[in-house]
């Protein structure tokens, strides 16, 4: 390339020196020592004759001693009018200015033309007279000779400029200050050139050799892109910088092709659920996650430190980690130094967030309660609130009239009682609207010859939901990665990090979703007394106040909490022994410790004034957990080119240990509310605990072989041992093939490359082996236990007989077959990849034949069943830079998109059950009834020739009129003709009325990018969704069922009234008000049919970010490299097809019953420093 840009230089020199010889022996006096468009205007001398002409004569006589043209509007000027000039030889500058004086004109010159304009006095008119030069010619391709369209060319050092046509031509006006122009295009090399003289500059681009040479970090290494043959996605870290997010998982969500990532909850520092590809194995299974090489979690590791993200989906690219990959590999990439001298980066964020999810619920005392007890009586014979027609009628008042009290003291029972005639938003009361968080982050990095380094360090805080005693999660971050150069060949590297993360909660037993635990809060209740006392009970019905949640918050003795500490460092060593042959070898320590901590008090409350009670129990609870792993790495890489040939040899092994401990105890009755110690407990205590430790060994290779860069070959293998099987089954060997062929190298493709700059052809096949199984499973284990007997004093300890087990226990196989294409188009402006791929789990280890019940146990498991997924991705990006109002405009868009669907190939299932897996069985199947809406008129329900019982137990088993059929029910079809509603034998070749009516697995999940920058501003959108995925709602679905579940649930959407069925109503989306219809899989809303069949299928606003960055002017004044401010959103808004706006499709999917700590939609503004 430099070889290249030398000759283009000679050749232009050459070309400018025969123009000014021929120059030289042509022009005149006047020019003769340059041509005119290198010269000032100032420095051209014309020789004037006549003292008075007219302004036509003049400039005639001009054009006569110049090889200047003008041009003018014919008619605009007046070009008779008299001149008057001094008659003696003057430059051309002074002349023109003369002329401008006298004839109210402008001259503007460019390069050897002067334009001419009628003068207008008072309209701020530039300098009379304006040189200005213009340099046109063409942007071609230095390989093919192509032209280069859409290329971006600029004056260096400002943004004025413009864009080559269609055949790569372009032209350009430029200021008296220009001295250099800038050509640019995406995957060419921008290139600069010194203006000078010249009028025409035609550039030959070369192609951008970083692109080509990009490198994918792979198991053990990395590879060129273009040489890469396995299924392979990276991401770097521009796509996951400056958003409000606590983790890694959070950011990657959406980004790579079949990387699905679900969320149990919105809980601050909530962590997400990883898988590849989909369906892996019925027994479970995740990816293997590793962080510079170390296994790791992406919850705990600071985004701030992400250089890159690489997914490895086939066998062919994660053979190499054998038993620990076969659920794919996600390797993450941490940054390095920098070249140059220290460099240190701060950033901040500041953010605010709140539900995705309307949190409007029915807070009128008098609407609720007769509307749960119109439910309850219905299905009870009795009301719920235990309020008399009195009551209601104080309510009622209420409802209009607010401002009355809404707490009585009222004698009932013969005793004076706090009566409730509230209207209470329990939603707001128990938890906040708006979370605030906030993010520091600090980096410093250097590099020398001999030594680099980068220390970061981060800080994050997010405070959660709930209103008293409120929730908070936070997180420290610290890294240190320092690599030396001991002598030429051999460094020597430490790569250590402190991870840090702590969630404090208010207690409540084991479960700190008070959003699933809070029930039995209806408006008319109260949380607290007149006296400041808390509620719990109305003695009106036997059931609570919110279960009593609101008065132990409201005393604030009762806590939890989560602290997660985690230490790795890895020490390297890497020596260059030969000519292309290197050692690597390093060791790992990692240490996890981690403890729970829950503490529950006796919280006061009164029903009766002046009257105190206490619920609950004191009790202290504490876990503590330590991990320990140990990694060893030692592997050697030669790389060699013979010709047209290339070769690279890998050769390694691994050994990994991991030692797990829990200690746990338990102890009630302290003496102090606020001393959280076991020795201050005075009644039983309970102390458990456990370890467990398992260990692989390895030996892995990989080789790599390409000819002329065309055609590639890569071969992985492992020879792999687990602990986790019978010493006769524990080592297995799992290798790969993959390849490649480059089209676009080929000679016959050159008439298309215009066009298709990019096409390779890639497939693979692989197997692998899962040790993703419990620990012991091929142990007989004892397990142990306490009776409630009493012998010496003391309760006696038991041993129970241990579980059969196999003993032909071993690995489960993943084979995997992989066919794709990487392909650009248009000068790789527009780039992308589709793969397709089978995986076939087989071996999996499940429960094996059913034994009879004389035997006394259950099946032992065996490698009895095999599953087959299939799937697809697509990957496009689209690319380019441009001038927009002059100034340099760069955009870019990116769209991924995958499915895939699993299917059981084998199943000990005879019958086929449909309670079973079963042969031939699309997991994620949902077998549900059909339904012809609702019986019209009580006669139609009763005149049903149908029997419904099997589906209408809670209506059967109801008191009186309500034990039956009536309009406004659901009518179930018939589907089998057999005169009931039923589900047959239960079996796929007897289903009764039973069909499949969804499917619950996440289909088409895609993700859509786009991002610009324009004058110091920057633009990036994301959104992300499903394409379907169906979801029934679960019996305890509250904010979807209402008071059909159960009535007492504390959140009801404020629009449920307008959706019950009535005789006003009766196109409504829910049937007649029944209590309890919901809560069982025998009642009519329970059991799964097509009309409550939701689908999850949402597009989401995940991350829009607008940025400014200061121009290089001011941050020279200020010392600093760079300054950014940006705003962003997260979560910003979802179209959905559910058919309620108080349940995310994310929270339906995480739960059934979308019981969960709610998700949430950020707003934040942040702040990137650099020095």
């Amino acid at each position: 390339m430099k070889i290249h840009l030398l000759n283009l230089i000679v050749n232009m020199c050459r070309y400018t020196l025969c123009v000014w010889a021929v120059q030289t022996i042509c022009a005149t006096v006047l020019f003769a020592s340059h041509p005119v468009e290198g010269q000032k205007l100032k420095d051209i001398r014309v020789q004037v004759a006549q003292s008075t002409m007219s302004l036509a004569q003049a400039l005639k006589t001009i054009e006569s001693q110049t090889q200047f043209k003008f041009t003018y509007l014919s008619g605009e000027l007046a070009m008779q009018k008299r001149i008057s000039l001094v008659s003696q030889s003057q430059s051309l500058e002074l002349i023109l200015q003369s002329l401008s004086d006298q004839a109210q004109v402008n001259f503007t010159r460019i390069n050897d033309q002067i334009v001419v304009k009628k003068y207008h006095k008072g309209k701020g008119q530039n300098a009379a007279v304006q040189e200005k030069r213009q340099v046109s010619g063409t942007v071609s391709d230095a390989d093919t000779g192509e032209p280069v369209t859409g290329a971006s060319v600029y004056v260096s050092g400002t943004t004025l400029g413009t864009i080559t046509d269609v055949d790569g031509k372009y032209k350009i006006t430029l200021p008296e200050e220009a001295e250099a122009l800038v050509f640019s295009f995406v995957g060419y090399q921008k290139k600069v050139v010194t203006i000078g003289e010249q009028t025409i500059i035609n550039v030959a681009l070369e192609q951008d050799a970083t692109e080509l040479e990009e490198l994918i970090v792979v198991g053990y290494g990395t590879q060129k892109k273009v040489h890469l043959t396995g299924a392979v996605s990276q991401i770097d870290a521009k796509a996951i910088e400056n958003r409000p997010i606590s983790n890694l998982t959070q950011a990657l969500q959406g980004a790579v092709p079949n990387l699905n990532i679900t969320f149990a909850d919105g809980r601050p520092g909530s962590t997400g659920n990883l898988n590849v590809r989909g369906n892996n194995s019925i027994t479970g299974g995740s990816p293997l996650v590793l962080i510079d090489g170390v296994p790791g979690s992406l919850d705990m590791i600071n985004p701030r430190d992400i250089a890159s993200v690489s997914v490895l989906k086939d066998a062919a690219s994660a053979a190499i980690y054998g038993a620990r990959g076969a659920f794919g590999v996600i390797l993450v990439t941490t940054k390095n130094a920098e070249n140059g001298k220290m460099k240190v980066n701060y950033s901040n964020n500041f953010s605010w967030s709140r539900s995705t999810v309307s949190t409007d619920f029915i807070d009128n005392g008098y609407d609720a309660a007769r509307m749960i007890d119109e439910a309850f009586l219905r299905s009870t014979g009795k009301t719920y609130t235990g309020y008399s027609d009195a009551d209601y009628e104080e309510l009622l008042k209420r409802k209009t009239d607010p401002s009355l009290p809404s707490v009585v003291v009222d004698n009932r029972k013969g005793k004076d009682m706090y009566v409730y005639y509230g209207n209470t938003d329990w939603w707001s009361t128990m938890f906040r609207d708006v979370q605030p968080s906030m993010e520091h982050s600090l980096s410093v990095s250097g590099k020398s010859d001999k030594i680099d380094y980068y220390l970061s360090g981060r800080y994050y805080e997010k405070k959660g939901l709930m209103q008293i005693n409120q929730d908070k999660y936070s997180s420290y971050n610290f890294r240190a990665k320092i690599n030396a150069k001991v002598n030429p060949w051999l460094n020597l590297s430490s790569n250590t990090q402190f991870n840090s993360s702590k969630y404090t909660y208010p207690g409540w037993g084991v479960n700190s979703n008070f959003v699933y635990v809070t029930v039995h809060a209806l408006p008319s209740y109260l949380p607290v007394n007149p006296d400041g006392t808390a509620t719990y009970r109305t003695e009106l019905n036997n059931y609570t106040i919110g279960d009593g949640i609101y008065a132990d918050l409201l005393h604030g003795k009762s806590k939890g909490g989560e602290n997660d500490f985690e230490f790795i460092n890895t020490l390297s060593a890497t020596a260059d022994i030969a000519k292309g042959l290197s050692l690597v070898g390093n060791y790992t320590y990692h240490l996890n410790p981690r403890s729970t901590f829950s503490r529950r008090t006796e919280a006061p409350w009164s029903i009766y004034p002046g009257e105190i009670q206490f619920l609950g129990k004191d009790v202290l609870s504490e876990a503590m957990y330590r991990d320990q792993y140990h990694v060893f790495n030692a592997y050697a890489t030669y790389v060699k080119t013979m010709g047209k040939h290339s070769f690279s040899v890998m050769g390694g092994f691994n050994q990994e240990m991991k030692k797990y401990k829990k200690i746990n105890g338990t102890r009630n009755e302290l003496l102090s509310e606020d001393l959280n110690a076991f020795d201050l407990g005075s009644g039983d205590q309970v102390i458990q605990g456990g370890d467990s430790e398992w260990a692989v060994r390895g030996i892995f290779y990989r080789v790599n072989y390409d000819f002329e860069g065309k055609y590639l070959l890569e071969l992985n293998g492992r020879y792999d041992g687990t602990s986790r099987f019978p010493k006769d089954r524990r080592f297995g060997f799992f290798p790969s093939v993959s390849v490649g062929w480059r089209v676009s190298e080929e000679a016959f493709f050159e008439p298309v490359q215009k066009f298709v700059s990019d096409l390779k052809l890639r497939a693979s096949y692989g197997e692998l082996g899962n040790q993703q199984v419990a620990t012991y499973s091929y142990i007989p284990v004892l397990s142990n236990g306490t009776l409630s007997y009493i012998n010496n004093g003391a309760k006696m300890q038991y041993l129970s007989l241990p579980s059969p087990v196999s003993t032909n226990l071993t690995w489960e196989t993943i084979s995997s077959t992989n066919v794709g294409v990487d392909f650009g188009f248009f000068q790789n402006r527009l780039t992308g990849s589709f793969d397709w791929y089978q995986r076939d789990t087989k071996d999996m280890l499940t429960k094996g034949k059913t034994l009879p019940a004389v035997f006394g146990a259950g099946e032992p498991k065996e490698n009895a069943a095999d599953l087959r997924t299939k799937g697809w991705e697509l990957v496009l990006r689209w690319e380019n830079d441009g001038q927009l109002a002059g100034k340099a405009f760069s955009y870019s868009t990116g769209f991924v998109l995958s499915d895939y669907t699993a299917e059981i190939t084998k199943f000990d299932n005879p019958s086929r059950l449909l309670s079973d897996y079963y042969v031939g069985q699309t997991l994620g199947e949902i077998w549900g009834y059909s339904v012809d809406g609702y019986f019209k008129s009580d006669q139609e329900a009763a005149e049903y020739q149908v029997d419904q019982s099997r589906v209408n137990k809670m209506i059967n088993s109801s008191p009186g009129e309500w034990g039956q059929l009536r309009a406004g029910d659901m009518k179930f079809m018939d589907l089998d003709g057999d005169g009931a509603v039923n589900n047959g034998k239960n079996t796929v070749d007897d289903p009764g009325d039973l069909q499949v009516i969804g499917n619950s697995q996440p289909r088409y999940a895609f993700g859509i990018t786009g991002s610009a920058s324009w004058n110091g501003f920057d633009l990036s959108v994301f959104f992300q969704g499903i394409g379907r995925q169906h979801w029934y709602p679960g019996t305890n679905a509250d904010k979807f069922w209402g008071p059909y579940s159960r009535p007492y649930f504390s959140f009801i959407p404020e629009d449920f009234n307008d959706k019950i069925w009535s005789p006003e109503n009766p196109d409504a989306y829910f049937p007649r008000l029944r209590g309890y219809t919901a809560l069982g899989s025998d009642r009519e809303l329970g059991v799964k049919n097509d009309r409550y069949l939701q689908d999850l299928a949402y597009i989401r606003l995940k991350n829009l970010t607008i940025g400014y960055s200061l121009p290089e002017t001011v941050l020279n004044k200020i010392k600093l490299s760079r300054c950014r401010i940006y705003f962003s959103g997260e979560n910003l808004f979802t179209l959905t097809k559910l058919d309620t706006k108080y349940i995310d499709p994310e929270q339906a999917a995480a739960e059934s019953n979308g019981r969960v700590y709610p998700f949430s939609k950020t707003l934040s503004v942040g702040l990137d420093l650099s020095f």
